[in-house]
């Protein structure tokens, strides 16, 4: 496989991973009544869209071997 196919497709599967907690509350929401939890949704949507949105450029340079800034 090409190394660009293995990155996209590790990016891919850490985005997947990272939308497993809002399926699961999504489920329940839907089983208990949508409306009751609205606000809980919403919140891990954005949650989990700002989580994916800053781990997949960093396992991008991560993945490419790029120099990473140590932390302070």
């Amino acid at each position: 496989m090409q190394p660009i196919r293995i990155k996209r497709r590790v990016q891919f599967i850490c985005a997947v991973f990272l939308h497993i907690p809002l399926v699961a509350i999504a489920a329940y929401a839907l089983s208990e009544g949508f409306m009751n939890h609205a606000g809980i949704l919403l919140v891990c949507l954005v949650a989990t869209l700002l989580a994916t949105l800053m781990i997949v450029p960093y396992l991008g340079r991560v993945l490419d071997g790029g120099n990473l800034e140590a932390a302070r």
